[in-house]
């Protein structure tokens, strides 16, 4: 029996393409594609996602890694599953504690496809060293040892961090110093400017660490 819900690896069924039909020509759907990867509130939840240990995330560590407001996350979710590029995976297995989640977020295949051409993937190894530096409140530390359902395993085999040579060790350590300094890791500006609500005050998340 599956532990998520619907399809994660085609939520919509098979031949739709979220980025425009027959019609559309293949420049305009990459251009829809990169406009919509690149928004920064999603932007961030991609890179939270894809550094988080298991590839899942619960709502409640993503607010506390993307620096935007639980309802703001909650709408961009929203978006990156009816483009299906990510999709809520639920645990139905007997090993969860009384308190602990049920429900987390992961890429699906079609956004492992996705996000390999526009080259996410190359910076999982990076990515998943910050996170593993990141100061964790005993709440997050809980979710992230929660039971979880089983990811594709297209998108497992995917986001396997591969042997560390050297060149993307030397990457690791400048991410790791550039954070120390205060420095963004990635200069990826929104095309337009976020439609979403602004973060509220004082509510400054570990990714504002990182980008």
């Amino acid at each position: 029996m599956s532990n998520s819900t619907g399809d994660p690896q085609n939520p919509l069924g098979s031949g739709t393409d979220p980025f425009g039909g027959d019609d559309v020509l293949p420049i305009e759907k990459q251009r829809r594609a990169h406009q919509f990867l690149t928004q920064e509130t999603r932007y961030h939840i991609i890179q939270a996602v894809l550094g988080h240990p298991t590839h899942l995330a619960t709502l409640d560590e993503l607010e506390y890694l993307v620096p935007k407001n639980r309802s703001t996350i909650r709408e961009h979710l929203d978006r990156l599953a009816e483009k299906q590029v990510m999709s809520k995976y639920t645990y139905r297995g007997d090993e969860a504690e009384h308190n602990d989640p049920r429900e987390f977020w992961g890429v699906t295949s079609y956004g492992i496809t996705l996000l390999d051409e526009y080259h996410y993937l190359r910076y999982v190894p990076v990515l998943r060293a910050l996170q593993e530096n990141l100061y964790l409140t005993a709440k997050i530390e809980r979710h992230q040892d929660a039971p979880r359902p089983a990811l594709p395993e297209s998108v497992r085999g995917a986001l396997e961090i591969p042997y560390i040579d050297s060149e993307t060790a030397d990457a690791i350590d400048d991410a790791l110093a550039a954070r120390e300094q205060g420095d963004r890791l990635f200069d990826a500006p929104p095309i337009e400017p976020p439609q979403d609500t602004e973060t509220e005050a004082g509510a400054d998340r570990p990714l504002d660490e990182l980008f």
